[in-house]
């Protein structure tokens, strides 16, 4: 009988340190998850770049760049995603080009992130234009373009000179 009692014994001292051990790597994952809360960059700036110059008109089929500038306050390691989307009036917005971008910036840096694309629809009925959104997956958050034109980008159908505004 004594030699079942041990064997009890040491199967309730293996539990217990099984117990110990997932309670100790729980608090370890929340507490890298809010220490990775805390770190999230900012954006600093998010434009638009037609023909070289920082403007906030296109054209339908000309190359436009949109940039985001972030700045980390913490050291941040993880990918996030600049999403081009249409402003569509009454219906929902929707996705037109989507970048997942691994970023990895120190306390204090900043950092441009780009993505090109060219807008195959005018600013006309329904569509307002373009915006910039960007996203962090891992702490389902995200950052939108103030709603207003500019900052926002409007397209036309054909380049009209050098009359692009300035943002």
């Amino acid at each position: 009988m004594s030699k079942l009692r041990r064997d009890r014994r040491g199967i309730g001292f293996v539990l217990i340190i099984i117990i110990i051990v997932a309670i100790v790597v729980v608090f370890a994952l929340v507490a890298i998850r809010f220490t990775h809360l805390g770190s999230t960059p900012t954006v600093q700036d998010a434009y638009w770049v037609v023909a070289g110059k920082r403007s906030t008109v296109a054209s339908v089929g000309q190359e436009v760049e949109a940039h985001v500038i972030i700045e980390a306050k913490e050291e941040y390691i993880d990918s996030v995603v600049v999403k081009i989307r249409k402003d569509i009036s009454i219906l929902p917005d929707t996705d037109y080009a989507t970048k997942t971008i691994p970023v990895d910036v120190k306390g204090g840096q900043s950092k441009d992130l780009e993505v090109t694309f060219t807008p195959d629809q005018t600013s006309t009925g329904n569509l307002r234009g373009y915006f910039i959104e960007f996203d962090y997956p891992a702490l389902h958050t995200n950052w939108v373009m103030n709603s207003a034109y500019p900052p926002r980008l409007t397209v036309q159908t054909q380049t009209q000179g050098s009359s692009n505004p300035q943002a």
